[in-house]
């Protein structure tokens, strides 16, 4: 009904004068007048009249279904939750409380479990204001797949926004504080951002405090609902003590909803497993022991979903099969002589160089010295680049132990020590610098000129070998690298070849990587990269990864097969380690890979990214490189004492790797999953906006694409009901149960209707019974909890009601859309305004809600106390004096509120509202 082209709802009416006076409601705003009833808009005609029927059908039949759902999230997401990420929402929101470790295996999606834990609690009245500290690298990845898959708006907190506001806001005079974390109601920020600082060179202790207090202080005193962690395990720290540990600490004590994520939170360290959980609760877990805490200890925060079981909704296994290839390129004496020759003078210059710096103990030429060797293992375009970079330097008198022009990746080697390394020697005079990389500079110009290198000409010949026996017309390879000057020649020399190429790295935006990334899945056949496109990039339409040099850490191998061994990949991923022989390279990848590869078979343990991440000691490894290289004679000893090393650490692993309660096979509910995935909502939600623009005189436009197009009151709305059609549509709106318009319509089917004149309509057939079907808003109201059912009843012409039919009528409203016609307005029979049979069926309806409701606020109300209880006991843990006064006062005041509100009675208001009532005519 409407009053001058606005939706409204009759409130109350009167007559005076000859002339009804009606008191309406305005639905968009709330706001009320007094009208007459004269005034109101004409009744419908035909040609819009079953529109308006079948619209109010699907309405009440979306917000009865909305009403009924135990979980709401799945449905406002612009994807399709697999049946794992379903049966963590579900397990997460059934806890006592919001306060749980995510232990997926790396791939899993924690990310959109996160989200959609995220988005029920906000759905459901319960947060708004959240806080998410991330590493830096994943701080934009964040932003956009919240806002992507969620409609979730997050404000990136970075270090220098952080700086900047707090210069602002100390020079700020007001009667209170300002707090400018309370700006904004979603937030993320970088682990390290709000790292509380001890001490600081060249800082007064004033200046360390007032650093802490515009940060973590101030975070603390912002009153978030909720924090999430990713990475988690970054936190748990060596100690209590480390900074890290003590932030994280701060604010879970703070916060009433906590989530962890991190598919590695043990790392093979019981003690480290414990500060992780301390977090989730202080109380339950001490650092106390070397043991791991007990499956049944942890069962009830911790949440794990393994591959092996993972499965999509049909039940298919969702990580197809995966092969790691080694691929041995040969240097032949007779065809790359230039190649060969280069790469042995390099190797006497890099030991020359780094005994000469050990002897003066300067530290960063050894580390630059390394990274040499592995410049020259990887292409001479990149070592011809370090080395006239170097020269340049040093006859310019500028530091000549600066990598970052054509490092790509940060390089962990902090922690070595030249004293370590013996050297040995060799017979060339390089006392020099000057001259020795003048000669070769030109070795390695020369070689440039009249040799390929022989790893790009094998990769060629590979990369051409899997085209012509793959029969997939989109065939799409991967190829890695750690350095830029490669990855400039790999581009050239596979153009040229013929191959369509596009290229990522550590100097791109992420807005250029991700257009990069458009053009790899829609034209390009070899994406080029180096490790910055191992973060925060998913390519599950390849399936083809080389690793054309490989990195020192066997983790970085693995999160670059990673990116594309992810969920939604649909062939067995294949990766190809390519290996020069007779190479540093080649000598260590025989112990990290072969021989751990059989050490972990004959373990019985999976060679995944939580094995490597939790046993591998980046100090040990770059020891075996350097071993290699500065020393071969000693290497094979170096090897052994390794591979004997990881053995005792990888039956630690295997102690630990049940530590963490994993969901079984039997718990992953595909049915449950298969009810989102195959949920009517979507085919209903384009329904009703199809019916609303017919039935308000606007034009509807189906594209074959699927994209809608809609003209309603002069506004035009382009828009898509499919997430996976919106994909290939960015200039399309996705229409969800959140959309303005939606909930317009369906906030617009609760006014309650008047009854007068009714609608008949008849069917096609001819063959329906005669009488009247209404459909009702039944709802039983408390002060903390309200629950509705909508409820079809159908009242014959002698006053007999059959529920049954009543909800048989409704569903072939809603379903099929030529089945009645429209016969136009009626006066409504006292058999419907009168009726005790309707009415004790709508009692029994409410009675039913009013028990339920008593029984769920006695349950909540234990549940709240307890929650109460454990924050206490957290609060206590907070260091800040005053935080902790105010945090116990309000914590008091919200106890003696609950108290109060339960002892004050449990009453349930019963409501009942008329949505619609309609004459069937046979």
């Amino acid at each position: 009904m409407k009053y001058k082209g606005r939706s409204i709802e009759i409130i109350g009416s009167k007559k005076l004068f000859g002339k009804e006076t009606l008191w309406i409601r305005f639905m968009a705003d709330n706001s009320f007048a007094q009208v007459l009833r004269e005034d109101l808009d004409e009744e419908d005609s035909q040609d819009n009249g079953m529109a308006k029927i079948r619209r109010t059908a699907i309405a009440a039949r979306i917000k009865d279904e909305l009403a009924q759902k135990r979980l709401l999230a799945p449905y406002e997401s612009s994807l399709i939750p697999l049946p794992h990420q379903i049966l963590v929402l579900e397990k997460v929101m059934n806890g006592v409380q919001t306060r749980f470790l995510l232990a997926d295996e790396v791939g899993m999606g924690k990310t959109i479990e996160a989200g959609l834990i995220l988005k029920e609690k906000k759905l459901r009245g319960e947060i708004k204001r959240v806080l998410l500290v991330v590493p830096k690298s994943a701080m934009i990845q964040w932003q956009t797949e919240l806002m992507e898959h969620f409609n979730e708006k997050f404000y990136i907190y970075d270090n220098d926004f952080i700086s900047g506001m707090a210069r602002t806001f100390s020079k700020i005079d007001a009667e209170e504080e300002l707090n400018f974390w309370r700006q904004h109601n979603q937030i993320i920020v970088s682990l390290d951002a709000l790292k509380p600082l001890a001490t600081r060179q060249g800082w007064s202790a004033e200046r360390v405090d007032e650093y802490n207090k515009y940060r973590l202080e101030m975070v603390v005193n912002a009153d978030f609902d909720m924090i999430i962690i990713d990475e988690a395990h970054r936190v748990g720290g060596g100690n209590q003590s480390v900074a890290r540990f003590q932030m994280a600490e701060t604010l879970c004590n703070a916060v009433p909803n906590v989530l962890l994520l991190s598919a590695t939170p043990h790392r093979g360290k019981s003690d480290h497993f414990r500060r992780v959980l301390q977090l989730i609760d202080a109380n339950a877990f001490q650092i106390e022991g070397d043991e791991m805490p007990s499956i049944p200890e942890i069962e009830p925060y911790v949440m794990r979903s393994e591959k092996r079981f993972a499965v999509d909704y049909d039940g298919n296994k969702l990580f197809p099969h995966r092969e790691t290839i080694r691929l041995d390129v040969p240097i032949d004496p007779v065809l790359h002589p230039l190649q060969k020759e280069l790469y042995e003078q390099i190797t006497d210059y890099v030991r020359y160089q780094f005994g000469r710096a050990k002897g003066r103990k300067h530290n960063s030429t050894g580390l630059v010295m390394i990274m040499f060797q592995k410049l020259a293992s990887s292409s001479s375009a990149a070592i011809l680049g370090a080395l006239e970079t170097r020269l340049w330097r040093l006859q310019n008198g500028e530091d000549a132990d600066d990598l970052s022009e054509f490092v790509d990746v940060e390089e962990d080697f902090d922690e070595i020590n030249l004293e370590d390394y013996s050297v040995l020697n060799n017979s060339h005079n390089l006392q020099n610098e000057e001259e020795a990389l003048t000669a070769l500079i030109s070795k390695a110009k020369e070689c440039l000129r009249n040799e390929r290198d022989a790893k790009a000409t094998a990769l060629v010949k590979k990369i051409y070998e899997l085209k012509e026996r793959d029969s997939d017309e989109n065939f799409k390879v991967l190829v890695f690298t750690e350095f830029r000057k490669t990855q400039e020649y790999l581009i050239q020399v596979l153009e040229q070849e013929g191959l369509h190429t596009v290229s990522i790295n550590g100097s791109m935006e992420l807005l250029e990587r991700q257009k990069a990334l458009t053009r790899f899945r829609n034209e390009a056949e070899v994406m080029i990269a180096t490790d910055a496109a191992g973060e925060s990039l998913n390519m599950q339409f390849c399936h083809i990864v080389f690793n054309y040099d490989i990195p020192w850490n066997p983790m970085s191998i693995e999160q670059r097969i990673g990116r594309v061994d992810r969920i939604g990949q649909k062939h067995t991923v294949t990766a190809y380690n390519m290996l020069t022989d007779n190479t540093v390279d080649s000598r260590v990848y025989q112990i990290i890979v072969d021989k751990l590869d059989a050490i972990m078979n004959e373990l019985g343990i999976d060679k995944t990214g939580d094995v490597l991440d939790s046993t591998i000691d980046m100090k040990h490894v770059n020891h075996l490189y350097l071993q290699s290289l500065l020393d071969p004679k000693r290497f094979e000893f170096a090897g052994d004492k390794w591979l004997y090393e990881i053995r005792r650490k990888l039956k630690d692993y295997k102690s630990t790797e049940s530590a963490l309660p994993a969901f079984g096979k039997d718990e992953i509910n595909v049915k449950q999953a298969g009810e989102v995935k195959y949920s009517p909502l979507p085919v209903w939600l384009e329904e009703l906006v199809d019916l609303y623009a017919i039935s308000e005189h606007g034009k509807v436009e189906k594209l074959l694409s699927g994209v809608s197009l809609y003209n309603i009151d002069k506004q035009q709305i382009r828009a898509v009901f499919d997430p996976t059609i919106k994909g290939d549509n960015p200039d399309v709106e996705y229409i969800t149960l959140q959309h303005p318009l939606v909930k317009q319509i369906l906030d617009e089917v609760d006014a309650d209707s008047p009854m007068s004149n009714v609608p008949v309509i008849k069917s096609k057939e001819g063959n329906e019974s005669i009488g009247y079907l209404t459909i009702w808003k039944v709802s039983a109201i408390n002060d903390n909890e309200t629950r509705s059912v909508y409820t079809a009843q159908f009242i014959t012409e002698k006053g007999r009601v059959f529920a049954p039919y009543g909800n048989d009528l409704w569903n072939r409203l809603v379903q099929e859309k030529d089945i009645f016609t429209y016969q136009g307005q009626a006066e409504c029979g006292q058999i419907v305004l009168e009726n005790e049979q309707l009415e004790n069926n709508l009692h029994a309806i409410f009675h039913r809600m009013e028990i339920s409701i008593q029984e769920y606020l006695h349950k909540k109300a234990e549940q709240r106390l307890k929650v109460l209880d454990y924050a206490e006991k957290r609060i206590d843990r907070i260091g800040i004096a005053n935080i902790r006064t105010a945090k116990h006062k309000k914590l008091e005041n919200e106890r003696n509120q609950l108290i109060h509100t339960y002892n004050k009675g449990m009453s349930v208001v019963p409501s009942v509202k008329h949505i619609m009532t309609v004459k069937i005519d046979g």
